[in-house]
């Protein structure tokens, strides 16, 4: 049997829940299947990243960065994007392990990978698209970065199936992009849609696209809309989600039942 869980860490608004630590300004989610956890970075409060267990309890991971945005683990190493940085911390001992400036970078925020090497990273203002080899961390190899043109790129997420990232937009009449990294050319239009500022995206086991967007939802608030394969620019937006508070950055869990 199938599960699946989707977790959208929201801006505004979270769940009440009686704990020892609290959220202030989540950003980025990350599930790590091993101690069946959710990482959660904060971009505000001194709260770095949080832990959230399987009961719904929350813990320091590390506040060592003072403002992470988007976060991803990656072979044993949670990535973080704190201001023009990219740092690492060792999963089990949020030891760190990597702090690398992105010259010229202006504000990171969106982070995925190819779940073995390499970082794809979004430059929000600088309108750029970063690739990092991190298979050696003492000595990571940058890209030259790639323009996305006219196109303020925000949430990131990689599709194995067509090795390509998928780039989900800001402002109005968001769209998804292409990038193909191995190309490495301007990011094309995979949907145009008529949602505004598109923060985050993700890749559920059927294919499908989640993204979370901010408005144009065609009723009030944020929400969490699908696109379901095979994609077309006017491919239809489906509602997963409505009356959400600056929904930010999202990740889809899929697991095999226990």
């Amino acid at each position: 049997m199938r599960r699946a869980s989707l977790l959208a860490a929201l801006i505004s608004i979270v769940p009440a829940i009686a704990v020892a630590q609290t959220y202030s300004g989540p950003e980025s989610v990350e599930y790590h299947a091993r101690l069946d956890r959710h990482l959660v970075s904060n971009t505000s409060g001194g709260r770095g990243i949080l832990a959230r267990a399987a009961d719904g309890t929350l813990s320091t991971f590390t506040n060592a960065p003072a403002s992470p945005y988007g976060i991803e683990l990656l072979a044993g190493t949670l990535f973080a994007l704190d201001s023009g940085r990219v740092k690492g911390y060792d999963i089990d001992t949020a030891a760190p392990v990597l702090d690398l400036p992105l010259t010229g970078a202006s504000f990171l925020n969106g982070i995925t990978s190819n779940g073995v090497d390499t970082l794809y990273v979004s430059d929000f203002s600088g309108r750029q698209l970063y690739t990092i080899n991190v298979a050696n961390l003492a000595a990571p190899v940058v890209s030259a970065p790639v323009s996305t043109g006219s196109f303020t790129p925000n949430g990131l997420v990689y599709d194995r199936a067509g090795n390509r990232v998928l780039v989900a937009t800001w402002n109005g009449s968001a769209r998804i992009l292409a990038f193909d990294p191995v190309a490495g050319s301007t990011p094309t239009t995979l949907i145009q849609t008529s949602l505004t500022s598109i923060d985050g995206i993700t890749l559920d086991c059927n294919g499908s696209i989640v993204v979370a967007a901010w408005s144009g939802c065609g009723t009030s608030g944020g929400c969490l809309r699908r696109f379901d394969p095979p994609f077309t620019t006017t491919s239809p937006a489906l509602v997963v989600a409505n009356g959400l508070s600056n929904p930010a950055d999202i990740d889809f869990r899929g697991d095999t039942a226990r």
